[in-house]
């Protein structure tokens, strides 16, 4: 019998003694995890005084432009019975205007509308989103779409004249297509180079 005992009793003091070393070894994992969390943590507070971290610090400390004219315009309701989803919540986001049932929020300035004002820029917007369905496959204006294409010409060409003076004011225009980009970046560009106009999906 005491043969019998002295087995087991090995087998349950090698148990023990691998789930006491199983717990040291466990302890030390958390140790260590620990050890690298405050490391990372360290990292963390370190990286807030990066220069991105404080660029983003400067760019939300940044004041008003203090002889920016534009800010003598007036937010005005328009509405968008008609307008897609997609050129509603693309106006929004470039515009940076609120919008809401039935209606999105513009900026007029020198009797012109805009779609968007920064004040912090000085910068007066515009966008433009679902227009690449009105060119054909040879990304020309479609021919039942040509005066469409000369209103929105025109109302570049009012918006410069509206954009004033520049400097401080600025005017930039937003394109969510490639195609609507490149063949009216290139009639306003030549009309006005101090106009930013740009591909922004």
């Amino acid at each position: 019998m005491a043969a019998l005992a002295i087995p087991l009793i090995e087998g349950v003091g090698a148990r023990l003694l691998a789930a006491v070393g199983a717990g040291v070894a466990a302890g030390a994992a958390g140790v260590a995890a620990n050890e690298q969390a405050r490391k990372r943590q360290e990292e963390a507070e370190k990286a807030k005084s990066a220069p991105i971290a404080r660029t983003e610090t400067q760019t939300k400390n940044r004041k008003k432009c203090p002889d920016c004219t534009a800010d003598r315009g007036a937010p005005f309701n328009r509405s968008t019975a008609g307008w897609s989803e997609i050129s509603i919540a693309y106006q929004a986001r470039i515009g940076g205007m609120p919008k809401g049932p039935g209606f999105i929020t513009e900026w007029l300035f020198n009797g012109v509308a805009f779609d968007g004002f920064d004040s912090s820029e000085c910068l007066l917007k515009e966008a433009k989103a679902k227009y690449d369905q009105f060119f054909d496959e040879f990304r020309e204006v479609r021919s039942w779409w040509k005066d469409g294409a000369n209103k929105l010409t025109e109302e570049a060409y009012r918006q410069a004249a509206g954009a004033q003076p520049r400097p401080p004011v600025g005017l930039r225009w937003h394109f969510m297509e490639p195609i609507s980009y490149r063949y009216f970046s290139r009639i306003i560009k030549a009309a006005y180079p101090d106009i930013e106009v740009i591909f922004q999906p």
